[in-house]
């Protein structure tokens, strides 16, 4: 015990625990975050990609949440691999130009920092574990 007396002892308490609603706003907020670095791709007519977890393998492409479709671009709101139900019974926004779709993205932005996605969120975590 000689070898470790020349130390100071103290007792490290546990790191609190983070509230499950700021955890999935934090989540969604980084993913609205890289759907902008997407979009911004996509005006250049390029393919935003992140590099692999693991080394040696190629880098991965994101996929946007907008499709072209009708004219126009239907945006949704993703968590995790789901769509989140933004009203009522709609999963999407739709906007006629590429362009428009970051008014959209900093829409979903300043919902989620308010707390006005944390029901869809919630729903669609209880989802998952079912």
């Amino acid at each position: 015990m000689s070898s470790l007396s020349k130390f100071t002892f103290k007792t490290l308490a546990k790191a609190p625990a983070v509230d499950p609603i700021q955890r999935r706003r934090d989540k969604i907020i980084a993913a609205i975050e890289q759907q902008k670095l997407v979009l911004a791709a996509a005006l250049k007519g390029e393919i935003f990609t992140i590099p692999a977890k693991v080394e040696g393998k190629a880098a991965k492409a994101i996929r946007p949440w907008w499709v072209a479709q009708d004219n126009g671009f239907y945006v949704q709101c993703r968590y995790g691999a789901r769509a989140l139900i933004l009203n009522a019974t709609n999963n999407a926004v739709f906007v006629n130009k590429l362009d428009e779709v970051a008014a959209v993205l900093a829409a979903f932005d300043a919902a989620a920092k308010a707390g006005e996605l944390d029901k869809a969120m919630a729903a669609v975590a209880e989802r998952k574990k079912g």
